[in-house]
């Protein structure tokens, strides 16, 4: 397999515009420290991270991230899918991390929670 970021155009699971997501609360709190370096806002308050699973049909330790970029030529995409692996790998029984980057539901700003609006001034 690939280090590349598989790009998906299917759903996340979220509903376009809903903002909702599917995140487990260690992993959630993991993501929280992963920070985009243009906004320094982290990727779950940007709202790019639609899903973050362990998936036990495929092994013990793996974790399957679902997220987005702002824009598919997103210049710190790369930056951002390589943060969130060495983040939660560094995550108790975290031992291999599978990102898949989409642009089905696109990202928009509704996706910013309050926290993220207020770090940007938007609040």
């Amino acid at each position: 397999m690939s280090d590349e970021p598989t790009r998906r155009e299917t759903s996340p699971g979220a509903e376009a515009g809903s903002g909702a997501t599917t995140i487990e609360p260690a992993l959630d709190a993991a993501l929280r420290e992963v920070l985009d370096p243009e906004t320094g806002v982290n990727l779950v308050d940007l709202g790019l991270i639609y899903d973050a699973q362990h998936v036990p049909a495929e092994g013990e330790g793996v974790v399957r991230v679902t997220m987005t970029l702002t824009t598919p030529a997103c210049p710190a995409g790369e930056v951002m899918v390589e943060g969130v692996k060495r983040r939660l790998l560094r995550v108790e029984g975290v031992h291999r991390v599978e990102v898949d980057v989409t642009f089905e539901p696109r990202w928009t700003p509704e996706r910013i929670t309050e926290a993220g609006r207020a770090q940007l001034g938007w609040g």
